[in-house]
């Protein structure tokens, strides 16, 4: 986390603390929801002015509401919220009117000592305003009734803000160079993505269970590694929820987890796809990749409970492999078989549990992002399609052979290779993997999405097109423009005309007089 000021919202599960989180910044970021309890995790974002704001899960969360160790964690998190805020706002519920567990959270906060703000949420009408002094007894010297929903009492909550917080003013964007990679851990419920980013982040600042579908929000933290050479690595890591197959979608609320984390996907240089190394890669596990690989994100697949695979080779040892080796080449090899089409994203076996492996990660994702964000240089591309398609030759279609005339890069997210073609149509499929995955291996991009974007010569008429021919070879003539000419009168002879005619009258009589002149002679 940075040292930026921070606001923390906390209350009771159920109170509109999402909702206003949501409000706040201005855009859907929590998972709104009538069930309690659907926060779980800190959700922190920025706001305009630099302020962090945190979204922090339910206080006092009851058994029916969700499983103990759940509920546990998600107090320490809220704890921890309160602990590390500068400002503490205080979410409660005008409907439900004064409950006891708001008592108990409001002396918690006055134990921390942290400034804190009291706000009486769905306060939807002026007539609800009266609801407040209820909540008078708490002890609170700023109390602001709102509607997080309509937006209503807004403006003084934002006015309470910058009596502790000072005027917040919006943050000038940051430079090119001073942008965090993006990452973020994907895969299917209870792979341990969570317990990944924890052993990243080198706190327990994720939820972690045994219960599948802990994780709901999508959960951003910064992290700062240094490697080897002194360099700082500057990451902004994203958590996400499990990924379920479309039949297990059962509710409303694994429908929008499973759409945040898609969101996050999308957003992310280098996406982390966690498998199970005692289930290996499933079908959900292949569809994920792909739709990785659409949004144009680097991709690397982390084996995660590898210690699984140890410990057994330790007691009873594998049939049919001698070693833990031998065992990881086969298991590397079944992987790429049925996630071939990730066209040799690297491998990287570890055990969070153990925290085994977790330093090659941040790594290997700043060298992905490296390779990703390195433009190719047009020679080289364009030296190496000549080789390649001299070398072997595309088949005939429909009695003419695709032709590369040009080629050079236009984007680096997804990495795209725009050639100008003689026809992009007759380029069949599995000749534009073979390109596809001959500049990979050439240009060491395995892991980059590659897309090839083909532009083919427009089709023009055959008279136009010789017409094009003979101006690139210089027969075309530019005519000057004549001036006009006057109508001449039809009665009137042109006397140039005239002119001539005598000219040859005279010439004709000029050889009649020589023949006669020859013929007197004989």
């Amino acid at each position: 986390m940075s040292n930026c000021k921070s606001i923390a919202l906390v209350g009771r599960p159920n109170v509109g603390k999402s909702r206003l989180f949501n409000r706040m910044l201005g855009r859907r970021v929590s998972i709104v929801h009538d069930m309690p309890g659907v926060t779980r995790d800190i959700v922190a974002e920025k706001l305009p002015c630099g302020v962090l704001l945190m979204d922090t899960g339910g206080i006092g969360a009851t058994a029916e509401m969700t499983q103990k160790v759940i509920a546990d964690a998600t107090n320490e998190q809220a704890d921890f919220a309160i602990s590390a805020a500068d400002l503490i706002i205080l979410v409660v519920d005008s409907q439900s009117g004064l409950m006891p567990l708001d008592e108990q959270i409001a002396d918690k906060i006055r134990k921390s000592g942290t400034n804190a703000i009291l706000a009486v949420n769905k306060s939807d009408i002026p007539e609800h305003d009266s609801r407040i002094s209820d909540f008078c007894k708490l002890g609170f010297s700023n109390v602001c009734p709102i509607s997080a929903e309509h937006g209503r009492g807004m403006d003084e909550l934002w006015q309470a803000v910058e009596f502790y917080l000072g005027e917040l003013k919006d943050e000038e964007p940051l430079e090119e160079a001073e942008k965090r990679v993006k990452i973020c851990v994907a895969g299917r419920p209870n792979v341990g993505k969570s317990s990944i980013g924890n052993r990243l982040l080198g706190s327990k600042r994720l939820i972690v269970s045994d219960v599948a579908g802990t994780t709901r929000d999508c959960v951003k933290c910064d992290i700062d590694f240094e490697n080897d050479r002194g360099d700082v690595l500057k990451f902004e890591f994203f958590d996400t929820a499990g990924v379920r197959a479309r039949r297990k979608v059962n509710t409303s609320l694994d429908f929008f987890s499973t759409m945040r984390t898609k969101e996050a996907i999308a957003k992310c240089d280098v996406v982390m796809l966690v498998i199970d190394a005692m289930e290996g890669v499933s079908e959900s596990d292949q569809k994920l990749a792909g739709e990785i690989m659409e949004t144009g994100a680097a991709v690397m697949l982390v084996v995660n409970k590898w210690d699984y695979a140890v410990n057994a080779f330790k007691k009873d040892g594998v049939r049919g492999y001698d070693s833990i080796s031998k065992f990881r080449e086969k298991f590397e090899e079944a992987v790429r078989e049925r996630l071939f089409f990730l066209s040799g994203s690297p491998i990287h076996f570890v055990s969070a549990k153990e925290d085994k492996g977790m330093e090659g990660l941040l790594i290997g994702a700043a060298k992905l992002y490296r390779k990703m964000a390195k433009p190719l240089p047009t020679s080289k591309v364009n030296v190496l399609l000549k080789t390649l398609i001299s070398d072997n030759p595309p088949k005939y279609v429909n009695g003419r052979r695709f032709k590369v005339y040009y080629a050079l890069q236009t984007s680096s997210r997804p990495l795209t290779l725009r050639l100008y073609c003689n026809n992009a149509d007759i380029l069949t499929d599995a000749y534009k993997k073979f390109l596809e995955n001959s500049m990979r291996e050439n240009f060491k991009l395995g892991g980059i999405s590659l897309k090839l974007d083909l532009v083919g010569k427009t089709k023009i008429a055959a008279d136009e097109r010789l017409a094009q021919k003979n101006f690139k070879i210089g027969k075309v003539k530019i005519e000057k423009p004549k001036r006009a000419k006057k109508p001449a009168d039809k009665k009137k002879t042109d006397p140039r005309k005239k002119h001539s005619l005598k000219k040859l009258i005279a010439k004709k009589e000029a050889m009649r007089q020589k023949i006669k002149a020859l013929r007197k002679k004989k």
